[in-house]
């Protein structure tokens, strides 16, 4: 009975200590801490504690599972800065990790020296050996030499346009033209407002349309010539209601106008442009209305 009890004795002893082992052993197992890492760009190399990961091709961050204390970190992709840091990993806790690899600045070349004091240029572009200003708006100012048709004569005209230019393509302004030699004792003068459309501005050979619209008056060069239809008689030194009986004297007669046009542009620098232009001028007097020819110069935008 003696020796049955102290193998029970000795049975719970032998169970004591291994269930005091375990106990003890399960205290001394550390338990695991989660690092998170989301990196970009997502294909950049990963190292921890030296040793390679491979993160997750979809944009969910790489969660690793490391034991508690200090650990190394590394985060590697070319042309870009590399990432390393010791991260602390804590037992039972998500440890969040977030890094971007900045890129690599190459190197540049040193910088020329700085240019005399002056005004900063004009921003410009080169075509050939013109010059061209692009980006800006500006005044602009042409005389304008037209030969054209009136009544069947042909005659010239001097005149001049100008105006506002709005992105080196639209002008909007005005212009005026006046008959230089008569037409049968008469002449004409008008003018009005004009808009011109530049469809290559840039270019060193372009195009405009330009166009006026407005009013004009034609008016006898004297007093002593007869207002009828036919020649022009010279009453001069003859009272009105003698000899004659013709209603000469004083003459006008105003008249709308509209006067398209198709200009062929050559620029001779940034701010001279040289214009030759074919164009048809309609008014509401018969007689009046022609073709037209146009040589102008252009200064300024």
């Amino acid at each position: 009975m003696a020796s049955f009890s102290a193998s029970v004795r000795v049975c719970f002893a032998i169970a004591f200590l291994a269930l005091t082992a375990t106990i003890t052993i399960a205290q001394q197992r550390p338990e695991f801490g989660t690092l998170s890492i989301q990196v970009r760009p997502p294909d950049a190399e990963i190292f921890i504690d030296g040793e390679r990961w491979t993160g997750s091709e979809t944009s969910a961050p790489l969660q690793v599972q490391l034991s508690p204390g200090v650990h190394r970190v590394e985060m590697r992709s070319p042309g870009r800065h590399t990432f390393s840091s010791n991260v602390t990993i804590r037992s039972g806790e998500i440890t969040p990790l977030n890094v971007s690899l900045a890129q690599t600045t190459p190197s540049e070349p040193a910088p020329p020296p700085a240019p005399p004091a002056t005004a900063p240029p004009s921003p410009r572009r080169s075509e050939g050996n013109i010059r061209v200003t692009t980006g800006e708006d500006g005044f602009m100012i042409a005389p304008d030499f037209r030969v054209t048709e009136i009544n069947h004569h042909t005659t010239q005209l001097l005149g001049a346009y100008g105006g506002y230019v709005f992105g080196k393509q639209f002008l909007v302004g005005a212009g005026g033209y006046w008959q230089v030699d008569s037409t049968d004792g008469l002449r004409i003068a008008y003018g009005g407002p004009v808009f011109e459309w530049r469809v290559f501005p840039d270019k060193a050979v372009g195009l405009n349309l330009h166009g006026l619209i407005g009013g004009g008056w034609r008016y006898a060069d004297d007093f002593y010539f007869a207002n009828f239809d036919g020649p022009r008689i010279d009453h001069r030194g003859v009272p009105a209601g003698r000899y004659y009986g013709l209603p000469y004297g004083w003459y006008g007669d105003g008249f709308f106008v509209a006067e398209p046009e198709a200009q062929v542009v050559v620029r001779l620098a940034s701010w001279i442009r040289l214009q030759g232009g074919v164009g048809y001028r309609a008014t509401s007097s018969d007689n009046l209305n022609g073709t037209s020819g146009s040589v102008s110069v252009q200064f300024g935008r």
